[in-house]
This record gives C-alpha cells, sequence and structure tokens, in this order.
C-alpha cells in the first residue's frame, strides 16, 4: 500500500472479514476502568433513544492499524476494540455454543495468555495478571449494567453491529508505527477531523489510473491545503474569522463551514468527529464509483472548500469588509449568515445594505436603516443610550463602543489603519469608567495596596517601591506630598489598616475632581474599552493613572483601541484645560463625538 486508507467500518464488517489483530510489544495491555467502559454503553444506550434516520450510526473515535501479513497491528485503539470485544462476548454466552458468533481476534505480541483469557474470561485466573484483572472488570461491569435492561439486548447487540461504526486508518507500511503511536498515545494528540479530510481528498482511488495524474493531482491539493493552513497562522486574519472556539488545526475551521452546507448533516452535530463523518457521507454519495482521471465531484467539492477560504481572505484583505463583518463576527453573526447574504444579495450594494442594517440592529433592534435619516438615526441612538448604564445596559455599551472604534477608522478614506480584532479578542478588552466611581472601590487588602502603589507610581514617577520613600521625602510641600505621605502610612501600616486606605482612596478622589458625592456616572460617555490586564489592576484607579497606562501601553507598541487612547488623551475635548482631570465639558465632548460617529451612515459608505 502506497499510501493511508481511511474509511468507516462497522463491527459486522470486523467480524465477518474475520480480522485478525495482534497488540505491538511496545503497547500496554488494557487497562480500561468501570466508567470508561459504562460511557459506552451509555453513549450506545443514548444513541438507541433517540429518532434517527436509516442512515444514521454512532462513530467511535478512530483505529489505526498498519498491515503486517495477514494480520493488522492495531497501533491505535487497542482499548476500544477490547471492550467492544468483551461486550460481544457478553451476548455470545447468552447463546448455546452452535448459535455463538465468531468473533474478530485480538491477540498480543508479548502477553499470548491474554488472547485465550479473552476467549474465556473467568473469576479464577483474574488475578494472575493485569491485563485479567482488567478484562474481567470489564466483563463485571457489562454484566452489571445490563442488568435491569433484559429487554434491551437485542437491540443494543443490532445497533453495536450495524450502527456503530470505527473510523479506520490504515497506514502505509513504510510509516514507523511506533513513531505514529508515540504521537496519538504518549503526547495525547488525537487524529483531527482536518487529518482525516485530507486523507479523503487524497485518496489515489479519486483520481483514475494514471498514476502520473494522480501524483500531480495529489500534489496540487495537498500544495493547496498548506497554503490555506499557513494563511490562517496569522492570527489577524485568524481573530478576524473567529471569536473563541479553539480547534486543533485552523484548517479545520474552514472545514466545518463547509461540512455545514452540505445536505442533512443535523444528525451528526454534535460527534467529535462530526467534520470527517459529513465528508465521508459526501464522498461515499459522489465520488466513489467514479474514480476517473477528471473526476468531476471531486474537484467540484474541492473547489467549495478552497472558494469558502478564497471568500474568507477577500473580506481580509479589503478594509471595508473587513471592518464591516469583522464586527458582526465578533457580534457572533454566523460566517454562513453573511455568505448566504452575498449569495442571494445579486451585487455589492444590495450586500453593502445588508451589513449596515445588521451593525446598527446591534445597536438598535428593530430599527430599519434605510427608513431613517441621519438625523432620526441620531436621535433613536441619543434615546438608547440615555437608557444604557454600565451593568444591565453593557451589553449595549460593548458593541456600541466597538462599533466607534470601527467607524472612526472607517471614515478616513486615505487611511490604512484597521481594527486589532486579533489584539482585542486575545486580551479580553471590556468595559471601564474613564472617571472612578465610589462603587468601584476596592474592597480587597491586596487590591488596596496595589491602588496606593499605583499613586505612588504617579506621583513619584518610578514603580521601584523601594525608592518610594526618598523620592516623596524630596517632594516640595503640596496636596501631592500630602497623599503620598498618607498611602506610604497606610502601606507600612501593620497590619495593614483599611480605614487609612479608605482616607487616602477619599482625599485622592477629592483631588484629581473625583469625587465619590453624589451618583455614579455609568452612562456610555464615561465608559471605555480597557484590556483585561489595566482593568484588573488599573480599573479602579482615578483617571491620570489609567491615561499613563495607556500611554505606556502606546509606547511599547501594544495594542490600544483607537478611541481608548482619543479619550484618555482628550481628543474629543474642545477645550483643554488640565490633562490631569476628567471634567464635565470632557464627558460632554466625548458624548457627542459617539453620538456623531455612531449616528452617520456615512460612517460605512463604500471605500473605493
Amino acid at each position: 500500500m502506497s499510501e493511508n486508507q481511511l474509511t468507516l467500518r462497522t463491527i459486522n464488517e470486523l467480524i465477518d472479514k474475520n480480522e485478525q489483530f495482534y497488540i505491538p510489544a511496545y503497547q500496554r495491555g488494557y487497562r480500561w476502568i468501570k466508567r470508561q467502559v459504562e460511557d459506552l454503553l451509555n453513549d450506545i444506550l443514548e444513541f438507541h433513544h433517540k429518532e434517527k434516520k436509516q442512515s444514521e450510526f454512532y462513530c467511535l473515535q478512530p483505529i489505526v492499524v498498519r498491515a503486517s501479513g495477514e494480520k493488522w497491528e492495531l497501533i491505535d485503539g487497542q482499548q476500544r476494540l477490547t471492550t467492544l470485544f468483551i461486550i460481544l462476548s457478553y451476548f455470545n454466552r447468552r447463546m448455546a455454543e452452535e448459535f455463538r458468533k465468531q468473533l474478530f481476534s485480538i491477540e498480543y505480541d508479548t502477553r499470548p495468555n491474554s488472547q485465550q483469557y479473552l476467549l474465556n474470561i473467568n473469576e479464577e485466573e483474574k488475578d494472575l495478571n493485569i491485563d485479567f484483572y482488567h478484562m474481567y472488570g470489564a466483563f463485571e461491569v457489562v454484566k452489571a449494567w445490563f442488568y435491569g435492561k433484559e429487554n434491551l439486548i437485542n437491540d443494543i447487540e443490532s445497533i453495536l453491529l450495524n450502527r456503530v461504526k470505527v473510523i479506520w486508518y490504515e497506514i502505509r507500511e513504510k510509516i514507523d508505527p511506533v513513531e505514529v503511536f508515540t504521537r496519538l498515545n504518549i503526547g495525547k494528540i488525537p487524529l483531527t477531523n482536518a487529518e482525516l479530510v485530507k486523507a479523503l481528498f487524497l485518496r489515489s482511488g479519486n483520481f483514475g489510473q494514471d498514476l502520473t495524474h494522480v501524483r500531480l493531482r495529489q500534489l496540487q491539493i495537498a500544495q493547496e491545503w498548506d497554503d490555506m493552513e499557513r494563511a490562517l497562522q496569522d492570527d489577524e486574519f485568524w481573530y478576524f474569522l473567529t471569536n473563541e472556539k479553539s480547534y486543533a488545526t485552523r484548517i479545520e475551521f474552514i472545514l466545518e463551514l463547509v461540512a455545514g452546507e452540505l445536505d442533512d448533516t443535523s444528525d451528526i452535530k454534535h460527534d467529535p468527529y462530526y467534520v470527517f463523518i459529513a465528508f465521508n457521507r459526501w464522498f461515499n454519495n459522489e465520488i466513489e464509483g467514479t474514480p476517473n482521471a477528471d473526476n468531476p465531484e471531486l474537484d467540484s467539492r474541492w473547489d467549495n472548500v478552497r472558494y469558502y477560504f478564497l471568500q474568507l481572505e477577500e473580506w481580509f484583505k479589503d478594509r471595508y469588509w473587513f471592518h464591516l463583518i469583522g464586527f458582526l463576527i465578533n457580534q457572533g453573526v454566523p460566517i454562513r449568515e453573511i455568505r448566504r447574504q452575498l449569495e442571494s444579495a445579486g451585487n455589492k450594494q444590495i450586500f453593502r445594505d445588508y451589513l449596515k442594517q445588521r451593525i446598527y440592529a446591534q445597536i438598535l433592534p428593530g430599527v430599519k436603516l434605510d427608513s431613517l435619516s441621519d438625523e432620526q438615526v441620531e436621535v433613536r441612538i441619543n434615546e438608547a443610550t440615555t437608557e444604557w448604564e454600565y451593568g444591565a445596559g453593557s451589553r449595549h455599551i460593548r458593541p456600541a463602543l466597538l462599533l466607534f472604534n470601527v467607524a472612526s477608522l472607517l471614515r478616513n478614506p486615505d487611511s490604512n489603519q484597521r481594527f486589532q480584532f486579533d489584539g482585542y479578542k486575545k486580551d479580553n478588552w471590556d468595559l471601564e469608567h474613564v472617571r472612578s466611581v465610589k462603587s468601584g472601590k476596592h474592597s480587597r487588602p491586596d487590591d488596596q495596596k496595589r491602588w496606593l502603589q499605583s499613586i505612588l507610581s504617579y506621583f513619584t514617577g518610578t514603580t521601584n517601591q523601594h525608592e518610594y520613600s526618598k523620592l516623596v521625602s524630596e517632594m516640595a510641600v503640596s496636596r501631592q506630598r500630602v497623599i503620598s505621605d498618607k498611602a506610604l502610612a497606610a502601606l507600612d501600616s501593620i497590619p495593614f489598616k483599611t480605614e487609612l486606605f479608605d482616607k487616602v482612596y477619599s482625599y485622592s478622589l477629592r483631588y484629581f475632581k473625583e469625587s465619590d458625592e453624589g451618583e455614579a456616572d455609568n452612562s456610555i460617555a464615561n465608559m471605555a474599552l480597557l484590556d483585561s490586564s489595566t482593568n484588573r489592576s488599573y480599573g479602579n484607579e482615578v483617571f491620570p493613572v489609567k491615561r499613563n497606562r495607556i500611554i505606556a501601553l502606546d509606547k511599547k507598541g501594544s495594542f490600544v483601541p483607537l478611541c481608548t487612547k482619543n479619550v484618555f488623551l482628550k481628543y474629543y475635548s474642545t477645550r483643554v484645560d488640565n490633562m490631569m482631570f476628567w471634567c464635565a465639558n470632557d464627558r460632554e465632548d466625548y458624548g457627542s463625538s459617539l453620538l456623531q460617529v455612531g449616528s452617520s451612515k456615512s460612517s460605512f459608505a463604500p471605500i473605493r
């Protein structure tokens, strides 16, 4: 065999062909425990109970084998296959000798007695070695599991034989089986959907008898596959496409999208090998039986995968599509929905209109954008934002601030700057107050100490705690010196005294004109996006401390959303009396800018 082979096989097929397996010396013996045996039986029972189509089956994880004469060297899947044998043995023991099924066989390279014991599991010999002990234990679990389910035995047996399938993965003779075993078991790296689907596409049987053509077509598909995988390793591209879900390999994301559009896969959606099963069904239905040099069905499906990828890549490379579609994906709008709209739109203008409407639906649910002027949109947004407050309204404020960033970037047609969805998602940027509020005061001593250190770092200009005392003593008499002295006294108190922190906190808020008197400002005009690290360390700090943190991040070249940076540098303020204070006029100017950019449909005009 010159290439890896891949198929789905029922347990009956293994029995009918009298398959013979042997377990090589590099593998340990049988070790499944009660929970694992019961999990397998419970999964089969659940499959039995649910409504299913005639074509539906329960899929087990791959069994990896290599031909060795008349036998199969079992590289991966020993535990599952042995458990299946034990369950089948339980069924056989209910029958008279002449009616028992001749099962597939399993022998052991270094433990020949285990094969005989597997054929006659009994209590008398169970303690002779560790293999026997676990085999006997599994058999007893099977017996106990079926107790009280006698009326289901025939149904379960029928399902196990005919509706349970294993992914049969046959590797080439020249591949080192120990290396494969090490990767799958010692390294705990299972075969992925992507590897299995790739094997389907590269089967030589897809391409006819011309060996030169077979090799060229395999190389072409393999090269295009590698090109896609390499492109998806770019985090900027990857996080434009996805939010939270991780994949064993990133190309599996593309395959999952394509699998979701294949005919009727609802019955296998929750199977961990759903993507492979969906592609395998399609291959069996449309490709097998047509092995000619120019297989149109294979080319069509591979082109479908390639086109799906190229469509996403086109969106990514186009600055306009990148921002609008990236925003919608971030808000959880499925790529399939966006792609369906593109296909049904007929032209790009209709597609643009859909994107704009879908974007504003995240902010103003139920509002038809086309029927409103910019002024009317502004009124609607103003009405909505007035009601939004941090906490209950955060689910509206967060997308509104993200939209503010995206729209601000799109307003400048001469800029090539793009929103960094990768930095935004990886660093978990979330909501925080621009100006601190009373409810945000730290209650835990460790957090209170960090807050005191940040105030001292701000006034002294150093983060070195050992230099605080010296630098404070050199400060001129001032309110800053008073706050610093009190902060040092609070930090040095043993045990730490929360009442000292409270005094420094209140005094600092008054100094920075962020007095905790009156109602807290939880409106959108006092909110910005801060990364999780800043939120944890600086989220409840006064404005100038947060400002310094943002400037430090920007200096390092770290991602900071454009509008967050603009807020703390006071770019929206029409009057800048003091960069260290966040005043009422700053809040009002920021709120006006939010409203102006967010309500202008021209912010999303085509950029060409």
